[in-house]
């Protein structure tokens, strides 16, 4: 009786490890996520939260002086000032979101009602006439301190600023030289009139030689 020989059944394909194996015992550093970007230029019907905070976010203050040295001109929510004193008011936009800063200003008080805290100010500087009332200020962060005999305002520079700084032109080490005028110079005294003659018979003759030449060359 023939023996049937058996044939060798292939084996399945073992799955292929990953490439990438983390070592037991170790963790993967997580690396820190770059704050979300604001694109203004595209349109987008979404804003996320970290990009509504950034923008109504409390924009830095420029050109704010700094008037803490100052003295201030209430205590305890009571002026220390009277009409005709001088006092500087550090004023914030208490409607936007954030209370940005607006401006510094001095003025002198004109009219003040301790009861209301209605002020009548004007402004020298500027030569404007303003209103203001220091208890709806200090509930909005308004700064009031006594000028001192200091003006102080928020510079703020009109216009562009210069690509370039333009600098004073350099002045000449050497003076420079007097043009002379036309004519004898001053002081100067008149020739004799021998000398003169002689001069004007030589450029006679010198005329009368070259135009002799002139002629004998033409024949």
């Amino acid at each position: 009786m023939a023996r049937t020989k058996k044939t060798a059944e292939p084996t399945p394909p073992q799955p292929e490890e990953d490439l990438e194996v983390e070592a037991e015992g170790e963790e993967t550093e997580e690396q820190p996520e770059a704050p979300p970007e604001i694109d203004v230029d595209s349109h987008s019907e979404s804003v996320s939260a970290s990009q509504m905070e950034r923008l109504m976010g409390k924009p830095a203050a420029v050109n704010k002086p700094d008037i803490s040295r100052l003295p201030d001109a209430l205590e305890r929510g009571k002026p220390v000032f009277k009409a005709g004193d001088k006092i500087v008011i550090e004023r914030y936009a208490s409607v936007l979101a954030g209370r940005p800063y607006l401006d510094t200003r001095t003025y002198r008080v004109l009219e003040l009602d301790e009861g209301t805290g209605t002020m009548k100010l004007y402004d020298e500087s500027l030569c404007q006439f303003a209103r203001d009332n220091f208890r709806h200020g200090s509930a909005h962060g308004y700064v009031y301190k006594l000028a001192m005999g200091v003006v102080v305002a928020t510079k703020k520079k009109r216009g562009r600023p210069r690509k370039a700084p333009v600098e004073a032109p350099v002045a000449a080490s050497t003076p420079p030289e007097k043009k002379r005028g036309r004519g004898r110079p001053p002081g100067s005294k008149n020739r004799p009139k021998e000398e003169v003659r002689a001069e004007k018979a030589a450029k006679r003759a010198a005329s009368a030689v070259k135009s002799a030449a002139k002629k004998a060359k033409k024949k």
